[in-house]
């Protein structure tokens, strides 16, 4: 059984299309049962559309900002939703 922690270390590779067979079945598995993730993997898929919309020239410091917050999210246990 997939752990909340494994879950989004696989967000990006999810989003890329990048899982095999079996870890994507997991996966799937994960965000039905876990309603915490499956909300998570919504804003995480709401960020990423919004973030392609952006140009590309970003004000110096932003790109490792908000490289460090995300990293910083995704590294923290999240409270689940009661």
């Amino acid at each position: 059984m997939m752990t909340c922690t494994e879950f989004r270390a696989l967000l990006t590779d999810h989003h890329g299309n990048e899982l095999l067979a079996e870890v994507r079945a997991q996966f799937d598995f994960h965000k039905t049962d876990c309603t915490h993730c499956g909300y998570f993997l919504d804003s995480f898929t709401v960020t990423v559309k919004l973030s392609r919309r952006l140009p590309r020239a970003m004000p110096p410091g932003l790109e490792e900002r908000l490289r460090a917050g995300v990293t910083k999210a995704l590294a923290e246990p999240g409270e689940r939703p009661t």
